[in-house]
């Protein structure tokens, strides 16, 4: 069946503006009731938590007409309910829009009548295309039908044409995609515009893609090689119903995702951190109205935050926090967000917390009845003093030794500011606070985190359940836990078999399939299976310096040019010794922003200069990684190195003089 797919997204587009209209409106009546209410009180002024605008999402086309819809045939999905009258909209959060993405478990009763999803694609907070697929075995004839919509005038500032694909690379507007089909994009998607004619594209091979079948391929993937933006963003329209299941799942079913970079694992945090703070969602939310997002750093949340704030109207309920801050917050420290460096496994063990747990048991006990909490130092004094006074078991010659190194008062551990140390006051810091329950805990990056800092989370509380993401291949260190089921046994979320509770992500939305085949020499060849949906992109291309000198200023350039092919998208510097690249850039006109040493500016253009560890979960169109052998390795393995790889979208340029690492080839 064919369609004007221009005039439906306008049409969908009217629709959508009276649908906000509708929810501003609503809004508006609520919180004036709410005022008048407490105009005459000398009470603070309520307010209530609703959507002051909203999104539709998709629509959804059922056999028949349905009692449970008023007699309705079709529905949309939407980011708040509404009933418009000749139009219901149902939260995509609400059990019903299991019928749009089509989730593995819970099917909602509605789900064995669906016929065709409508998809609908935005662009500039506009939507500008769908994409329509059939379901199932019964087609409809009228499957969408047109509105009479009155399609208000556009604004003056208009956004710019889509370009009209040709009839050869235009997709069908109604189609049922297998598995294999959609391996070339429409040619109206945005793509990253070349300053320069664009290196020859290798496109990978036809692969089975992993899990329940792709929604909207085609779709998915023009928004995958579209340009990104520093903050990321909700993608509402084109979760996946694996990634859906993930999202949806209760509060109190803990879960461990693992997934090499790219597989949507940071998408999947931010989207459940507001399925479980959403009114309309069934139960089994966050038991006390409250989620804890935890990171790497404070880039990483910069750069989630502008997606919550997007799907989460009250910023109350979530909080959003790099791990080194929530750690020196509970240490009663100065904010340095420096990355936790352990010099000796004793830094991070979690027999340290053992010790921590008998000191903080002696100080209660020498307050003798008192009902106070002891404090940090009366903690530390205690651990300290288990030199004099050892458990009854005896302490082992290790700890010895590192009890002996400790400064003598926690007053001089804490002028010591040494990061080898937060963990370590961190616990101790949890076991003399009264900590309020986060609700459920989401944790990203999770390979990174230390055993003595699981405790401190583990003290938080799981009342609320965890969310863990993270990739093992990814580690920095060797003082974390190697596998997932000693973070289970830790937190007490083990299965019924002991195990972690594991979803594997097999599906790389973010890098490309030559990206990852690159950077995925690093891994053992057991690691190495991951299905990319993006399989047009660029071979990685591979630069040497015929000296260490010449490395930065060609690094720099090489960054400039990949800034001109990016258009409006981003460009990043990882590297691990940024000096000599700050002294070119600095030579060249760039300029660090003010109190923001990662982010440099000439005129109009923006680069991004970090540091390995600054870089974990952030995502850039195209990447510049600086000497690769100068990466550290963990575990026999190079961890560090390939999440810097991994960074990128689209474009990935390695510059170095030395030798790159031990089995890595410069050409694939």
């Amino acid at each position: 069946m064919s369609h004007n797919r221009s005039g439906s997204a306008a049409d969908e587009d009217a629709l959508e503006r009276r649908y906000n209209e509708a929810l501003r409106s609503s809004a508006g009546e609520t919180q004036r009731r709410i005022a008048e209410q407490t105009a005459n009180t000398w009470t603070t002024r309520s307010s209530l938590s609703m959507p002051r605008g909203g999104e539709l999402v998709g629509r959804v086309a059922l056999s028949g007409p349905s009692q449970d819809l008023d007699g309705a045939s079709d529905f949309y999905i939407g980011t708040a309910y509404h009933d418009g009258g000749d139009y219901k909209v149902f939260s995509w959060t609400a059990e019903i829009a299991c019928t749009y993405y089509r989730k593995s478990s819970s099917h909602h009763k509605l789900c064995d009548d669906v016929v065709g999803v409508r998809v609908l694609e935005r662009r500039n907070g506009r939507i500008v295309g769908v994409e329509d697929e059939l379901v199932g075995d019964v087609p409809r004839s009228d499957l969408f039908p047109k509105r009479n919509l009155a399609v208000p005038r556009a604004p003056v500032a208009r956004p710019r044409a889509v370009p009209t694909p040709s009839p050869e690379s235009r997709s069908p507007d109604i189609s049922v995609h297998s598995a294999h089909e959609s391996e070339r994009l429409e040619s109206s998607r945005p793509r990253l515009v070349p300053s320069r004619p664009p290196a020859p594209v290798t496109p990978s091979p036809p692969e089975e893609v992993p899990g329940p079948a792709l929604r909207t391929p085609d779709l998915l993937r023009r928004q995958l090689s579209a340009p990104k933006t520093a903050a990321m963003s909700a993608v509402l329209a084109t979760l996946q119903s694996d990634q859906y299941d993930a999202i949806t799942r209760p509060a109190f079913e803990s879960q461990v995702l693992q997934g090499h970079p790219g597989t949507g694992k940071t998408i999947i945090a931010a989207h459940r951190a507001a399925f479980l703070l959403s009114p309309e969602a069934p139960s089994g939310a966050s038991p006390n109205g409250h989620v804890l997002i935890l990171g790497p750093t404070t880039e990483y949340v910069e750069h989630v935050q502008g997606a919550l704030r997007k799907l989460i109207d009250d910023d109350s309920k979530y909080e959003v926090k790099a791990i080194p801050s929530l750690l020196e917050e509970l240490a009663q420290l100065p904010r340095s967000d420096v990355p936790t460096e352990s010099f000796v496994w004793e830094d991070v063990s979690p027999d340290l917390a053992r010790l921590i747990d008998l000191a903080f048991s002696n100080a209660r006990a020498a307050l003798d009845g008192a009902g106070e909490r002891p404090t940090q130092s009366d903690v530390y004094a205690e651990l300290l003093w288990l030199l004099n006074d050892p458990p009854p078991d005896g302490l082992e010659a290790e700890w010895v030794h590192y009890l002996r190194e400790l400064p003598s008062t926690f007053q001089e551990l804490c002028r010591r500011r040494v990061s080898s140390y937060r963990g370590l006051m961190a616990y101790i810091g949890a076991r003399t606070t009264r900590l309020p329950n986060p609700g459920h805990v989401i944790v990203d990056e999770a390979q990174d985190i230390h055993p003595i800092e699981w405790e401190v989370l583990g003290r938080l509380g799981n009342r609320g359940g965890w969310t863990i993401l993270g990739d093992l291949n990814q580690r920095r260190t060797d003082h974390t836990f190697g596998s997932w089921d000693e973070v289970a046994r830790l937190l007490a979320i083990e299965d019924e078999d002991g195990r972690a509770p594991i979803q594997q992500l097999e599906r790389g939305y973010r890098s490309t399939a030559q990206i990852m085949r690159f950077a995925n020499q690093l891994l053992p060849s057991r690691d190495r299976r991951l299905y990319s949906l993006q399989n047009d992109g660029e071979v990685p291309r591979v630069v040497r310096s015929v000296s260490a000198r010449e490395v930065p200023e060609m690094t720099i350039q090489q960054a400039e040019q990949l800034l001109g092919r990016v258009g409006a998208g981003t460009v990043a510097i990882i590297t691990v010794s940024a000096d000599m690249i700050r002294s070119v850039m600095v030579r060249r006109g760039w300029k660090a922003d003010f109190g923001d040493p990662y982010t440099w500016r000439e005129g109009e253009r923006v680069l991004k200069l970090l540091p390995p560890e600054r870089a974990r979960g952030l995502e850039f169109d195209g990447v510049v990684v600086v000497e690769p052998a100068d990466f550290p390795e963990n575990v026999g393995r190079q961890g560090v190195l390939y999440t810097a790889l991994t960074r990128a979208n689209r474009l990935l340029t390695v510059v170095h003089h030395r030798p790159l690492p031990r089995g890595m080839k410069s050409n694939l």
